[in-house]
């Protein structure tokens, strides 16, 4: 997947691909009264019959629930015109061809040696309007755009080896048992990946020197409790068959993929939330495209929601202090 973080044309323009015969949905009208879908017919994921018009309907079925985790953060998106089987970027800057009325926050990038316009995403328009673009993930920062050096998320990204998933969800067992510990009440997700994201909104209190410093010294604390079965070590040589547990996604700079946000696989996972208790019933594949809108009403949901409008919760000091 190449990195980009400035795509003028629509890759804008459409690229004719040979596809096999599959049964289609049904394309239904999409919500939003600014973004009139652009070849609506066009494949995204090809295996499973997803349209563009569907994918933008299905953004449209998880907005009121995906927006809360969107507004205000900056947005890195991962785009693929040609659907899951052609060529991928991972997206920073806003296109120039953008509407007038899509928000952005610009962001020094040193080592590019230029400012990036981010996207931010507060509203069901915008969000069809990425789902027109074929931005098939969403990958909002950990952080908002009126202090964006104060994080306010705190992120335990569970990486396991693959085809791993039970480990991973021993793996989050023992997070979650360390965060009771702790005093935290953290949520639970899929990444729609293999992993597993354990996460807790906490108040913009701490710098973002401080808040990382307490991500990598919770990590440490996990891994005490079961190094034969965990580690930090990122290069993957060095793991074994140990479970990563990745503090990196905290911070300015780092991001998350979105609750509800599609993976740009075949199959067409989607992160979903979920509940401690049933951490142990489930696989990635449950949560698709196709499953998701059916499942808004489960208790995970709801509580991913109360949470997203809830204060964040304090740092304990033995994770902030050297």
């Amino acid at each position: 997947m190449r990195d980009t973080t400035d795509i003028d044309s629509d890759i804008v323009a459409d690229r004719g691909i040979d596809l096999p015969t599959i049964t289609l949905r049904m394309p239904k009208p999409s919500s939003s009264t600014r973004v009139e879908v652009t070849r609506p017919d066009k494949l995204l994921w090809p295996t499973i019959g997803i349209t563009k018009q569907a994918y933008v309907d299905y953004l449209s079925a998880v907005a009121e629930h995906v927006l809360p985790w969107l507004r205000d953060r900056p947005l890195s998106v991962i785009r693929a015109p040609d659907g899951v089987d052609g060529e991928r970027y991972f997206q920073k800057n806003t296109p120039k061809y953008a509407p007038s009325w899509i928000k952005t926050v610009t962001i020094p990038a040193p080592s590019a040696g230029r400012d990036v316009a981010y996207t931010v995403c507060n509203d069901a328009d915008t969000l069809a309007w990425l789902g027109n673009q074929a931005a098939l993930e969403l990958h909002p920062a950990p952080v908002r755009r009126d202090k964006l050096e104060r994080p306010d998320l705190l992120v335990v990204d569970i990486d396991p080896p693959d085809d791993a998933f039970e480990a991973a969800v021993e793996a989050a067992l023992l997070v979650l048992e360390t965060m009771d510990d702790l005093g935290l009440e953290p949520l639970v997700k899929t990444t729609g990946g293999k992993g597993i994201h354990v996460v807790v909104p906490t108040v913009r209190r701490p710098s973002a020197e401080r808040f990382r410093h307490a991500a990598f010294r919770l990590a440490e604390l996990v891994i005490e409790r079961k190094p034969d079965l965990l580690t930090a070590e990122f290069r993957k040589a060095k793991r074994g068959a140990r479970v990563m547990l990745d503090p990196s996604r905290n911070g300015p700079g780092a991001t998350l993929v979105a609750p509800y946000s599609p993976r740009a696989r075949a199959e067409g996972t989607a992160s979903f939330p979920v509940l401690p208790k049933d951490l142990k019933t489930i696989t990635p594949t449950d949560f698709t495209l196709e499953t998701v809108p059916k499942l808004l009403g489960r208790p995970a949901v709801r509580r991913w929601t109360e949470a997203a409008n809830a204060p964040g919760q304090r740092l304990p000091a033995s994770l902030l202090r050297d």
